[in-house]
């Protein structure tokens, strides 16, 4: 719906997609990027389970990111450390 990103094959990912792009091929640290940036990572709950989601996809979300809000994405930074 444009309010979030997937990724379907977390290890297809690593190997074809982040090495384009980053200077590793490491989901763990990707995801620490991202999270440093504000996304977090979305969790599913069907009936009242938390749905592990080892093999499926994994989506992320941040509230400044939205489809076809590209004015939007200025307002995504990198966070701060406060023990500077």
């Amino acid at each position: 719906n444009g309010q979030s990103f997937l990724v379907l094959d977390e290890q297809r990912f690593a190997k074809e997609i982040l090495p384009k792009y980053f200077k590793h091929n490491n989901m763990a640290s990707f995801v620490r990027q991202l999270n440093m940036y504000g996304f977090r990572k979305v969790v599913h709950v069907d009936s009242g389970i938390v749905k592990l989601e080892r093999d499926g996809p994994v989506e992320f979300q941040h509230p400044y990111f939205k489809q076809g809000r590209e004015d939007l994405l200025e307002h995504i930074k990198r966070k701060v450390s406060e023990n500077s």
